[in-house]
């Protein structure tokens, strides 16, 4: 395996942990436009604050990583999807604001941290979606709008992501609360459950439809197995969540995520860009990659950084173990 290929997949890993870790919390974020009491969004929002900004370390470290590894394709993303990229940035920082500014103008913030929160993992899907069917683009540039990229197929994608990380978060709820709002984030666990499902088939049918190249690469025996391995375990979270086991639920829901991205990396491999107006115009990691020295002097100290940052993940999550209740918190 050359280091532009190991680079790829390790961008896999990274942009999986991000969705598995913060995908909770947006999709948690997104949920509080159904909970009407507000003692009920406090230990929501309680059960997220000891965690939710190092989560999103991760992200930051993906994109660093595209950034080195990757230049020539950071170029062409923020020529192709630079509003898209440049809303998704005001997304972050206002989440951030909403979160901290919550306890002035509580209903106020709280619908804007809703807000936030729903848009972040459907703008993520969307550019994902763009990827996967390929864009307008060519030698002479990308040849589209803003408004292009959200065509059907992005947008399946986008809300698939939406429905995924609401499922999660609600997983995620009710494993860390107790008593009336755990009975209720159930419901909503199985209700985003099932839409999540149906979205899923949906991509699969897209892909078919509007991504054949993808589809086929898919279609090869690791993919069918990394499919199946998700149909699976997403069919089993819905008897689980049915059943009551808020913890192995939410496990399944969180490993869901970096498997999903595995699929879509291994799909779009080797071609980071395919063009819809010219089949012949691809740009392939490792045309877009920098030098093989770069590659594998960072690859290295990117590992260990990677198990640093999991290493102070796992001991926050250990330190702020257990049950929320209403005495607990900052609000």
């Amino acid at each position: 395996m050359d280091y532009a290929t190991a680079w790829f997949y390790f961008s896999a890993f990274l942009l999986g942990m991000y969705l598995a870790f913060d995908g909770f919390d947006l999709g948690l974020g997104s949920l509080l436009f159904f909970i009407k009491d507000e003692r009920d969004k406090d230990i929501l929002v309680n059960t997220i604050a000891p965690v939710w900004d190092g989560n999103e370390v991760w992200f930051i470290t993906w994109g660093a990583g595209i950034f080195a590894m990757w230049p020539a394709l950071y170029a062409v993303l923020f020529s192709t999807f630079y509003l898209a990229v440049w809303l998704l940035a005001f997304l972050f920082i206002f989440r951030a604001v909403s979160f901290e500014f919550r306890n002035k103008y509580k209903k106020l913030w709280d619908y804007l941290f809703a807000t936030v929160s729903a848009l972040i993992p459907l703008i993520i899907g969307v550019i994902v979606g763009n990827l996967i069917q390929g864009i307008p683009i060519d030698a002479k540039g990308f040849h589209g709008s803003l408004l292009t990229l959200f065509r059907p197929f992005p947008l399946i994608v986008g809300l698939f992501v939406l429905f995924a990380v609401m499922w999660h978060g609600a997983n995620w709820a009710v494993y860390k609360t107790t008593g009336k709002i755990q009975e209720q984030m159930r419901k909503h666990a199985f209700n985003f459950w099932i839409l999540t499902v149906v979205f899923l088939l949906l991509v699969v049918v897209g892909m078919k439809v509007w991504a054949p190249s993808r589809f086929d690469r898919a279609l090869t025996p690791l993919g069918l197995t990394l499919t199946l391995i998700i149909l699976i375990a997403a069919l089993l979270d819905g008897y689980l969540i049915k059943k009551g086991d808020e913890k192995l639920s939410f496990y399944i829901s969180w490993l869901a995520f970096p498997l999903v991205v595995y699929l879509v990396y291994y799909s779009m491999y080797p071609n980071w860009v395919i063009s819809t107006t010219d089949p012949k115009f691809k740009l392939s990691i490792q045309t877009l990659a920098a030098s093989p020295l770069t590659l594998q002097a960072v690859l290295g100290i990117s590992v260990i950084l990677a198990v640093i940052i999991m290493s102070y993940t796992l001991y926050v999550y250990k330190m702020f173990g257990g049950k929320v209740t209403e005495a607990e918190g900052y609000y």
